[in-house]
């Protein structure tokens, strides 16, 4: 079965649409095996073990090896999830204590409030999102709660990006502080007190926690999956904004999502998750809501490359198609004095830039020694991608349309 084959029929078992068992008996062992390996790879193994349970698949129908990895992946990721919320309701505990306001975006609001089952949504990290002049003293409490903090001047990395370095505990617990949800460089700029001033509580076990209201948290996870268009989109953030839409049917006000996306520069992307979450998961927006938020320079092809980056890209690619991306940015730059000073910007940026990727102190002699290994790997990086096009390789050269023509969605997307 081809992989797109296999996503779709996927999506099929996730929208709770009627298959029909002639359908299902046609499948082949190896068919399942796509349709298993397909979920996996696009994160949504626990939902399709869910669904298939809940439609009572006969048994005889499925490989038992099928069954058996769809099991073990549920419940591997309830052992981790049921972790992770030990750990974070710790967090959230410490960080009222002292007075720290604190949002939970995405995953943690999403597995409690909108699957009602933490062993559908995984998560690899936590977002927390606390104000700006906060993000030093809640970073502090994370350290007395023994997570550790790789970067020595973290303190001072609040401007370079929209969060602070990741907190690690001994447990492998993820913890990432954030004061924004889109970039500081980003085109769309968000409203943040107003995300503070419309925040929502719900119960996380014994605690009352904060979330964004359905309309900003539904603009939250289209903005996010924008981000994602270049470097591999998956099912999961398609599968939050449909639970989103289905559990908030008669909560969220379509004209203020529209509203606040035009005024946050998300409109374009806004309505290309739209048209994806109604097309693979049966989850949508009214009509009217649809026409207006339409662009007016949407292309049908937008849509075409978006399937693509869900169900047809290879894991294994990104890295390659991620060094052709920044390739293919310097080349876009006009004229020769505007490609010397971007390709100056990516091999020297900021000593603060540095320090997000490297744990040494912005202030430490060493930083310079960053720069030379930085310059060292970005030649290295390129001269094997151009090696590999000036070879032809077919799978480059494949990498490179695609690069081309997913860059094109993003451009527009993130375009005015």
């Amino acid at each position: 079965m081809e992989r797109r084959e296999a996503g779709r029929l996927i999506c099929d078992f996730l929208s709770s649409q009627i298959i029909p068992e002639a359908r299902l008996e046609k499948l082949s062992a190896a068919d399942w095996e796509s349709l298993v390996n397909g979920a996996l790879r696009l994160g949504v193994g626990g939902l399709f073990y869910r669904e298939i349970k809940s439609r009572d698949v006969p048994t005889e129908l499925i490989p038992v090896d099928v069954r058996n990895r769809l099991r073990d992946a549920y419940r591997n990721l309830a052992t981790w999830n049921t972790r992770l919320f030990f750990e974070v309701i710790k967090v959230l505990t410490s960080l009222a204590g002292n007075q720290l306001p604190v949002i939970a975006l995405k995953g943690l609001s999403l597995a409690k409030n909108i699957y009602g089952d933490i062993a559908l949504r995984p998560m690899s990290d936590v977002d927390l999102f606390v104000r700006e002049e906060d993000l030093v003293r809640a970073g502090r409490v994370l350290l007395t709660l023994g997570y550790m903090q790789c970067f020595p001047a973290w303190e001072r990395l609040s401007k370079t990006y929209h969060h602070l370095p990741p907190f690690t505990n001994k447990n492998g617990v993820i913890i990432e502080l954030h004061w924004n949800i889109v970039t500081p460089d980003s085109p769309m700029k968000v409203d943040l007190d107003g995300l503070w001033e419309r925040a929502c509580l719900i119960k996380v076990d014994h605690l009352e926690v904060r979330v964004l209201s359905p309309e900003d948290l539904f603009l939250h996870l289209c903005i996010h999956a924008c981000f994602h268009l270049q470097t591999g989109l998956g099912l999961i953030p398609l599968c939050d904004m449909a639970g989103l839409i289905k559990t908030f049917a008669d909560k969220i006000r379509w004209p203020i999502v529209v509203e606040r996306a035009k005024r946050w520069g998300g409109q374009k992307g806004v309505y290309l998750m739209l048209l994806l979450v109604r097309e693979l998961l049966g989850a949508a927006a009214p009509d009217e809501i649809m026409a207006e938020i339409k662009p007016e320079d949407y292309q049908s092809v937008f849509f075409d490359e978006a399937l693509e980056q869900i169900f047809d890209i290879d894991p294994s690619d990104q890295l390659l198609r991620k060094r052709i991306g920044n390739i293919l940015k310097i080349k876009k730059v006009k004229g020769m004095r505007g490609k010397v000073a971007a390709l100056s910007k990516t091999a020297f940026p900021s000593r603060e830039y540095l320090a997000t990727i490297y744990p040494v102190s912005v202030s430490s002699p060493k930083i310079y020694l960053c720069y030379l290994f930085r310059l060292r790997r970005l030649m290295i990086n390129y001269a094997i991608v151009l090696l590999r096009v000036f070879r032809r390789e077919k799978s480059t050269l494949k990498a490179v349309q695609q690069e081309h023509r997913v860059s094109a969605v993003s451009d527009w997307v993130f375009s005015k």
